[in-house]
């Protein structure tokens, strides 16, 4: 299995210059993430390569909450319990930069911030008693409806302060997943009240605690 587990390889340290550890990629920023191909495919090479290209380009630091990263063109993007990112964005760079801030904002979901973060679920649930399934633009059950309608926002902030208002609500709304659910995030600004109102201000990066 030590072949499903590939460690950036050489053909990605062309576009860069070596990192110090052979496990890590380091940008000029000194952001370090380990990079991993889940099965040795070019696609993932591909993907892992513009993702190390993204984080030189944008100063993604202050929302990385976890320094491991799978490419994985058989899964769908997830955030535990390592983050996994497919290789169906390769060539747009907003879209691949939306989602790993997103599958990063997942890990608020964590101690310290868990207990702020299920107040405001609780608060959206409020809101919106009533939320559509995942056919239907939602996600796969309500709690994770909930669960999305607060890390979507978190992701329009994140991405609004790196690429701009235009670019941010743009990308979002390309989006063919979680359809209902950005669309609220779009347009309601009780769910941006909702975030600030637990902490969840993450226009300059996550929250401390």
């Amino acid at each position: 299995m030590r072949s499903a587990m590939i460690i950036l390889v050489l053909s990605l340290m062309l576009t860069a210059p070596a990192a110090t550890n052979a496990q890590d990629v380091q940008d000029a920023n000194s952001q370090v993430v380990w990079i991993g191909l889940a099965n040795g495919l070019e696609a993932e090479a591909i993907m892992a390569s513009e993702l190390r290209n993204l984080m030189r380009r944008h100063v993604v630091e202050p929302w990385v909450l976890t320094r491991k990263v799978l490419i994985d063109k058989k899964q769908i993007p997830h955030s535990h319990p390592v983050l996994t990112i497919h290789t169906r964005h390769i060539g747009e760079e907003l879209e691949l930069l939306s989602t790993f801030i997103h599958e990063q904002l997942h890990w608020l979901e964590e101690e310290p911030w868990l207990e702020d973060f299920q107040a405001a679920m609780a608060d959206l649930e409020e809101l919106f008693p009533v939320v559509p399934s995942a056919e239907d633009g939602g996600a796969r059950d309500e709690q994770s409806t909930y669960r999305h309608l607060l890390v979507c926002d978190m992701e329009l902030q994140a991405l609004t302060k790196l690429v701009g208002r235009t670019a941010a609500r743009e990308t979002l709304a390309r989006h063919t997943h979680y359809q209902w659910i950005y669309d609220k995030v779009l347009i309601d600004p009780r769910i941006r009240e909702v975030a600030l109102r637990h902490g969840f201000d993450v226009s300059e990066g996550v929250p401390s605690r």
